[in-house]
């Protein structure tokens, strides 16, 4: 009875959209190897080349990958919030990440032992369809984000991250020191601090103590580069094929209890 509490109880608290899916349909049995976490910004929850023990379904957590160069610079190359998964390489075979993943905005994730997750890959299951769409999402967000480094100025850059951000946290300040965009970005922070100001004189946005709000998001994405639509749509097509991709026939998926009637 007390298993059956608690399992009830993570069905209904699991906000990621991997999981949410999943906990609708057959993969109820995924929540015993489950286990949330709180996870604090700053976090480092792999290092580059470090194993992977475990993979993060974040909930109101936001994660970005990060490669660092050879002079210590650093760039996000891709970033992680309730729509993916954090540890990608497991799915796609591999024990050890080539970037950091570093929190950026804290909140809840759950966790998984990466063992585990091996196991679910071995039987064609809707969680791995599910994964495999997933994964070519975020690999063509991961594509866009070279061109972006590349062609992209570092204006429309920080604007397109701050957009990003606030996408996963509506309404709320963002802590994020300009130092941290710039980490992020790959850019200095001298150059961060003039842009940041000159969004604050404009209107767009206020900044006080490492704390961001978006003021005018429209007059933000007319400042943002195509990326940050880009990458919209890549995670609206994957969410928008979620039903097809359970039910493995281009349908939607029935719940559990609506085939045991039916039965």
């Amino acid at each position: 009875m007390i298993a059956e509490r608690r399992q009830m109880h993570a069905v209904a608290h699991v906000e990621n959209r991997i999981l949410g899916a999943l906990l609708r349909t057959e993969y109820r049995h995924l929540i015993g190897g489950l286990e949330h976490v709180e996870l604090k910004r700053g976090a480092i929850l792999y290092r580059a080349e470090q194993k992977i023990e475990h993979v993060y379904f974040p909930e109101d957590a936001v994660v970005a990958m990060v490669d660092t160069m050879a002079n210590g610079r650093t760039v996000e190359v891709g970033v992680i919030g309730v729509e993916g998964l954090v540890g990608i390489n497991i799915f796609l075979g591999g024990v050890t990440t080539p970037d950091k993943a570093v929190v950026q905005i804290a909140g809840g994730a759950m966790r998984m032992k990466s063992r585990d997750l091996r196991r679910e890959m071995r039987f064609g299951s809707a969680l791995q369809r599910l994964l495999l769409r997933y994964t070519q999402a975020f690999l063509a967000v991961i594509s866009q984000s070279v061109a972006c480094c590349e062609h992209h100025s570092v204006e429309q850059r920080i604007a397109r991250w701050v957009l990003t951000m606030q996408e996963y946290s509506p309404g709320r300040e963002l802590e994020m020191s300009h130092q941290n965009i710039a980490a992020m970005l790959g850019s200095r922070r001298s150059g961060v601090s003039v842009i940041a100001a000159n969004f604050r004189r404009l209107g767009l946005i206020s900044y006080r103590r490492g704390r961001i709000r978006v003021l005018d998001k429209a007059g933000l994405e007319r400042r943002a580069c195509e990326c940050y639509r880009f990458n919209k749509r890549q995670f609206a097509g994957w969410r928008g094929q979620v039903p097809r991709l359970l039910s493995g026939e281009g349908s939607p998926a029935q719940p559990v209890a609506a085939r045991k009637k039916r039965a």
